[in-house]
């Protein structure tokens, strides 16, 4: 059975998402602390192009971060025959993500995006020991 870690990469992207959205949108058992945290967010306001209130930014940033990671797994999973560069490109794109996400997220994110990198990588140069091959 020969792996296609290209396809890998983009399902642990899409995979994610789906939780990040899932999780998000299922958001159950608010504790008394977090309610609290919640509540302050809804009564911080932004003046940034109109009102705003930081409880919006939060669930804008969050949902969108969700859709984009589906969107970005998606497109992916979507190319028939991947070159070298775009390999390349998946794989820098997953190494930032990997970073901020051991920096900012819990173990789960990091996990999901790290499997995706060294997917992306490990394809780059399977791609591209068959390029040279040809």
């Amino acid at each position: 059975m020969k792996i296609n870690y290209f396809k890998l990469g983009a399902t642990a992207c899409m995979l994610l998402g789906a939780m990040h959205l899932t999780s998000h949108l299922l958001q159950g058992g608010v504790d008394f602390q977090m309610a609290d945290t919640l509540t302050a967010m809804q009564n911080t306001t932004i003046q940034f192009m109109g009102k705003h209130t930081l409880l919006q930014f939060y669930n804008g940033f969050s949902l969108t971060m969700g859709f984009l990671l589906i969107a970005f797994g998606l497109q992916t999973f979507m190319i028939k025959k991947p070159s070298s560069q775009i390999a390349a490109v998946n794989s820098v794109i997953t190494t930032v993500l990997f970073f901020l996400c051991v920096k900012y997220f819990h173990f789960l994110a990091s996990a999901f995006i790290f499997t995706a990198c060294v997917c992306f990588i490990v394809s780059f140069i399977k791609i591209r020991k068959d390029e040279k091959s040809n």
